[in-house]
């Protein structure tokens, strides 16, 4: 493999350089967070260390969100 060498002028550099220092400023403070887990209540409960009725409880006041019916019902849990 022969090595190639490309003039490029000093204006793209200078722009792509501007370009990496705004994205490193965006990204500064930035933050990521585990995808969230759909469980069953039974394991959300579990998961959550608290009883069945108060995981259905908070998902009829809307705290939290649930997908599904019945044996198939899931509810989202953002993991700590």
């Amino acid at each position: 493999m022969t090595e190639q060498f490309v003039l490029v002028p000093s204006a793209a550099i200078e722009a792509l350089a501007a370009e990496v220092r705004q994205m490193r400023e965006e990204l500064r403070g930035a933050r990521i967070h585990p995808a969230p887990q759909w469980l069953s209540i039974s394991d959300a409960a579990k998961a959550l260390n608290v009883h069945r009725a108060t995981i259905t409880r908070k998902i009829d006041t809307g705290e939290l969100e649930a997908r599904g019916s019945g044996k198939l019902r899931r509810v989202k849990i953002n993991p700590a």
